[in-house]
């Protein structure tokens, strides 16, 4: 990303969310998001991976963005809850509608999780289409969730992807040259 665009960035950003759970959040979701947007410029300009997507005539089409975690939103003050097993965060990954199916998104999980990257990441429950490409990707749910609570009261689950960790949770065997 070009440090003189991120409040495009961050615009196109709130525009991909919105049209992705405005259907399904409670409350005005949408305009929550849009006084959101002064936080999210310097949160996106010290976060060590964001990419960006582009179409032809330039128009942003795809944010990404991975760093560590956890992050304070995510520490609850329940006594249950279950740090994630990895601490590579995937914080955002979302395309413009339209460029649904088309490998924009593996490509920009790619570009911000290079090589099946260990990470975790959240996804709403609201969002099946999110979840199944999550699976593919690897990620599986890791049994904890909890509501967006300022972000529409959505439910949503963490996912995690750990190449060292099989999907039933048992640790799988790696061969190692000695």
């Amino acid at each position: 990303m070009d440090p003189d665009e991120v409040a495009s960035v961050a615009k196109a950003h709130i525009v991909m969310q919105a049209a992705t759970y405005a259907p399904y959040a409670q409350g005005d979701f949408t305009a929550q998001l849009y006084d959101s947007l002064d936080a999210r410029i310097p949160d996106m300009l010290k976060t060590d991976r964001v990419m960006v997507a582009k179409n032809a005539w330039g128009n942003i089409v795809a944010v990404g963005m991975a760093g560590d975690g956890p992050e304070h939103w995510e520490q609850p003050d329940d006594p249950s809850f279950v740090w994630p097993s990895v601490t590579r965060y995937l914080k955002t990954l979302f395309t413009m509608p339209g460029t649904h199916g088309s490998g924009l998104g593996t490509a920009m999980l790619e570009a911000v999780l290079p090589d099946g990257e260990a990470a975790y990441l959240w996804t709403m429950t609201e969002n099946p289409r999110a979840i199944r490409f999550y699976e593919k990707h690897g990620f599986a749910p890791d049994g904890y969730g909890k509501i967006a609570v300022g972000f529409g009261n959505m439910q949503m689950i963490r996912m995690v992807r750990n190449p060292d960790v099989g999907t039933d949770g048992v640790g799988v065997l790696v061969d190692e040259a000695i």
